[in-house]
């Protein structure tokens, strides 16, 4: 994907990140952060069987908010998305997607996220800022 363009840039953070999931469970996922101009870009990947705690989709608001105050990213700023890597599965709902998702915004807290597909390539646009 084209977000190695964007490594040598301050603005530009990849890491896997731990988070106290559901019941407080020791939880990660992957995260990728794009500081733009007029928004700033969160795409969280849910890692399966490398995470042993809650998933993306189950903590998905929770998630958003504890990202948004760890990162000091204002909620009216973002643009989240979804990644959910192809895990080599005969199921459909376990190949690759991408999701935007948006929230209402009560406060700093982020509440009923709404997901909509999108593509890998519309991904790489918002990315590279086009």
């Amino acid at each position: 994907m084209g977000y190695k363009e964007y490594n040598h840039k301050k603005n530009y953070i990849d890491e896997i990140f731990e988070f106290k999931g559901l019941w407080d469970m020791p939880s990660k996922c992957g995260l990728k952060i794009i500081r733009q101009e007029d928004k700033v870009i969160v795409i969280v990947t849910d890692l399966y069987h490398e995470n042993p705690g809650t998933s993306v989709t189950e903590f998905c608001a929770q998630l958003a908010t504890i990202i948004t105050k760890e990162k000091n990213i204002e909620p009216e700023k973002l643009l989240f998305i979804q990644h959910n890597p192809d895990i080599g599965s005969k199921y459909e709902f376990l190949t690759e997607s991408f999701d935007l998702v948006g929230f209402r915004i009560e406060g700093r807290q982020l509440a009923e996220p709404k997901w909509t597909k999108t593509s890998k390539e519309k991904v790489e646009e918002m990315v590279n800022g086009k």
